[in-house]
């Protein structure tokens, strides 16, 4: 669930990218990085890359090299290749005589392995696994040795890619910002189109919040300028190419699946409360997530609480249909820096479990609590997290879910292939709930899940949740 973001056309895009970049820091923090060209004209990429967040490794030192307006990033989430590597960190690269090409991917391809014999046989060398270096090798053959257009190559190199992905592509011999979202739609991608004063720039970005950002920074940057902007999802399997005077083309793949909107996980844990799907909030949706679990698993208790940040939304609906009171109970640590531990290996996941969150005593003791969070995948934090609100006086704990167990592997972006792995693979909810240290536990249903997405089924990828897979 990696972070993309592109920028082309924006006089001040070197100033403010890296703050944009972080504002997608939550789809991955192992690391970060970006390319842009070092000279006016499309002429030569480079980029700045390494291990860690936006701000330790896009710094203003490093930024001093590009010039003009285009540039595309990253922010990494490791999941088949070492969270440590350096040299699977984005941007990737294809290279030939004509020049590189550079890319950024968010998703997993689940056929590399046959890819990487196919590229051999055309002796091409690739030097990762990396899903985002393969695709760049697949463009650059259509590109260089079938004498493609850049559009046809791409759309030729997803006839060929199986999985979710969502990729940015700059080149040197072209002056556009390529797009382009796998054709199942799993992996998000949207396009954001920014006026100021008339002048136009385009954006790309796995998240609207990104797009929130650059318009409260044009706001603040040009105060007495008219200033608007429009966003759209990237279809799935369409390929968007914009240039620096914000002239937009699109074309899209044969094969397109119909109206999809992608990852049902988005929607309850992956994207900020304050990006948008289709035209909502996903605060307001997850709030209906919390509305739609109190109508399912009523239970009578003293307070409604929740672990933030994730399962704050919904507390607050699961409270205001309940008409218990909501409370803060349980505080996350700042010296944790915000990561998420679903994003972790299993070593650092124990370590910022037991770190993570703080218990008011104050709050809790006596009380009996119903608890909310977004999900729980493999257990790890909700274990600790349950214990320590015992200790540190609750009465009763009721766990309350709002979507359905996590019961299958994700092999299209998140880092869940073992299901040994997962606290739901084969277990009932008693059982889950006895292994917590729950006093109860529940879940919303499936089908309160898209009761509260107020979205048809057909249009997501729930896999993760009923294991029916996208691609069939």
């Amino acid at each position: 669930m990696c972070g993309v973001f592109g920028i082309v056309g924006h006089p001040q895009a070197k100033q403010f990218f890296p703050t944009v970049l972080a504002s997608l820091q939550h789809r991955g923090h192992d690391a970060a990085g970006m390319a842009g060209f070092l000279t006016e004209g499309p002429v030569c990429i480079e980029t700045v890359k390494g291990i860690g967040k936006v701000a330790t490794v896009i710094t203003k030192d490093a930024l001093e090299k590009f010039k003009g307006t285009t540039f595309i990033g990253h922010t990494r989430y490791s999941t088949r290749n070492k969270a440590g590597s350096v040299r699977e960190i984005h941007p990737h690269w294809a290279q030939s005589m004509r020049g590189k090409l550079a890319i950024v991917s968010n998703g997993d391809i689940i056929n590399i392995e046959e890819l990487k014999q196919h590229v051999a046989s055309k002796e091409v060398k690739v030097y990762t696994s990396n899903d985002a270096e393969m695709i760049a090798t697949l463009i650059n053959i259509q590109i260089r040795r079938a004498g493609k257009k850049v559009f046809q190559a791409i759309k030729e190199s997803m006839k060929q890619l199986k999985g979710g992905y969502a990729a940015l592509v700059i080149m040197e011999d072209d002056n556009r910002i390529f797009a382009f979202r796998d054709p199942w739609g799993i992996r998000p991608l949207h396009v954001g189109e920014f006026v100021i004063n008339g002048q136009k720039c385009v954006a790309f970005a796995s998240e609207t919040c990104a797009f929130d950002v650059i318009q409260r920074y044009n706001e603040a940057r040009y105060p007495e300028n008219k200033i608007s902007y429009t966003h759209r999802e990237v279809l799935p399997g369409e390929v968007v190419a914009a240039d620096a005077n914000a002239l937009v083309e699109s074309s899209l793949f044969q094969n397109p699946a119909a109206d999809r909107i992608g990852c049902v996980f988005e929607g309850i844990y992956f994207s900020r409360p304050d990006s948008q799907q289709r035209g909502e909030s996903f605060q307001v949706l997850r709030e209906r997530m919390g509305m739609e679990l109190f109508k399912e698993s009523p239970i009578d208790a003293d307070m409604v609480t929740s672990v933030p940040k994730g399962g704050i939304p919904s507390a607050v609906g699961f409270s205001k249909v309940s008409g218990l009171p909501y409370s803060i109970s349980i505080l996350e640590e700042p010296t944790t820096g915000g990561i998420r531990s679903f994003t972790t290996n299993s070593d650092e996941r124990q370590a910022l479990a037991t770190m993570k969150y703080n218990i008011l005593p104050d709050v809790v003791t006596g009380k009996r609590l119903i608890v909310i969070d977004d999900s729980i995948v493999r257990g790890t934090t909700t274990r600790l997290l349950v214990r320590n609100l015992f200790r540190a006086g609750a009465k009763e704990i009721h766990l309350r879910i709002p979507c359905p167990p996590y019961n299958y592997p994700c092999h299209y972006g998140i880092a869940t292939r073992d299901p040994e792995t997962l606290i739901s693979h084969n277990r009932t909810v008693d059982e889950i709930c006895r292994e917590i240290g729950a006093t109860t536990l529940a879940y919303l249903s499936l089908e309160g899940l898209y009761r509260a997405i107020a979205k048809q089924r057909t249009q997501f990828c729930d896999e993760c949740l009923s294991g029916r897979s996208p691609l069939n």
